[in-house]
């Protein structure tokens, strides 16, 4: 059998999987980019604070915060899904555990560079204007931030698509379920056509994330600060 035919003959199945590895990736980057750009945010209320001393404490937070982050995305996936067998179990919970840590970095990194980059010209004439330092966090230095954190989590979502398809060997909802029933049954009947089709799937789910953040850069940034 063609994989056309295949598909075919399996497009509700493939839908299915499908929908999961859309909505696991989905649930994961959320979570990510709720921690991520939170904490961002919270490591900048002190920028062009007067208080030295606690300046040099944040700043040694956001750093470390970095290196930590950074250091987790080096980890093979694999093993950190193993690693995470203890504490979740087999299954979606794990599934999305370890996609949140992969996407922390890359959105925490756009979030702090979007931030500090603000002219602080901007941030001094918003202050003479009577905004305090939260307003101008949220009012000034967020907006003209987000173009550069949108692009970290497009980034991010587009790692977490991939590796979606490896949580399939902890029983981890998605296409990878295909790809790895394709790999045990290597030389079998349409062995090769649930590989091939649950590949090309994972790069459809990538392209829809891919359209859909368009929408919304287009829905939620200016054109002329657009990256």
């Amino acid at each position: 059998m063609d994989p056309i035919s295949y598909l075919r003959e399996n497009v509700g199945t493939v839908l299915f999987y499908g929908e999961q590895h859309f909505l696991v990736v989905l649930c994961a980057i959320a979570l990510g980019s709720a921690i991520s750009i939170g904490f961002a945010l919270l490591v900048s209320m002190d920028a062009g604070s007067q208080r030295w001393s606690l300046d040099w404490i944040v700043g040694a937070v956001r750093e470390g915060a970095l290196v930590v982050t950074a250091a987790a995305l080096t980890v093979p996936s694999l093993a950190l899904l193993v690693l995470l067998l203890p504490l979740f179990g087999l299954g979606a919970a794990t599934t999305v555990t370890a996609l949140t840590i992969y996407s922390l970095y890359t959105v925490l990194r756009n979030s702090v560079a979007g931030l500090s980059s603000v002219d602080a010209s901007v941030l001094e004439s918003a202050k003479g204007l009577g905004m305090g330092r939260l307003r101008r966090l949220i009012w000034i230095q967020f907006p003209l931030a987000w173009p550069v954190i949108l692009n970290g989590i497009r980034v991010a979502t587009l790692i977490d698509v991939a590796i979606a398809a490896v949580a399939a060997l902890v029983r981890g909802p998605g296409l990878g379920q295909l790809v790895l029933t394709g790999l045990s049954r290597y030389g079998a009947a349409n062995a090769f056509n649930q590989v091939l089709v649950g590949t090309l799937g994972c790069l459809v789910v990538a392209a829809v994330f891919e359209i859909f953040y368009a929408v919304v850069e287009r829905l939620t940034v200016p054109r002329g600060i657009r990256v």
